[in-house]
């Protein structure tokens, strides 16, 4: 029993140099995770906007197919954004089939621009921060050295 009380009356603890050298272990970790997460915030913002993309061309898609239509009730360019009764099209017995309808009301976070058959050439306006529109989809935005 001596001996023990002994033992634990002479430890002393961690001396400067190995704290610090815990210290520098552990920032040049932190440092690695920080440079390792900010490389993929911008990569999720352009996936959310890509997946906006597609169900806006699904929600076009699918007003063209449910009206048996080939191209929609326009004859130019229009900008959308999600709104009713921009993206038409007219089935044969007169029925009138709405793109905005199968978004279920949701308002898109850009205005797309869409040709009469259907396509979506273009955006307008966006509320997306850190992506840009590029080739027909969406992009993390570049930053310059």
């Amino acid at each position: 029993m001596r001996d023990v009380m002994r033992r634990v009356h002479d430890e002393r603890g961690f001396t400067l140099a190995e704290l610090l050298v815990v210290l520098l272990i552990l920032g040049g970790l932190s440092a690695i995770a920080v440079l390792s997460i900010t490389r993929f915030l911008g990569s999720g913002t352009a996936e959310a906007a890509n997946i906006e993309v597609h169900n806006a061309h699904t929600a076009i898609s699918g007003c063209m197919a449910d009206a048996g239509a080939g191209q929609l009730d326009t004859d130019v360019s229009v900008n959308w954004d999600g709104s009713d009764d921009v993206i038409t099209a007219t089935g044969a017995g007169g029925v009138v089939y709405d793109a905005a309808d199968s978004l279920r009301g949701k308002r898109l976070k850009a205005t797309y621009t869409v040709n009469p058959s259907g396509e979506i050439t273009g955006v307008t306006d966006q509320e997306w921060s850190g992506v840009v529109w590029e080739d027909g989809r969406w992009k993390k935005e570049k930053k310059d050295k």
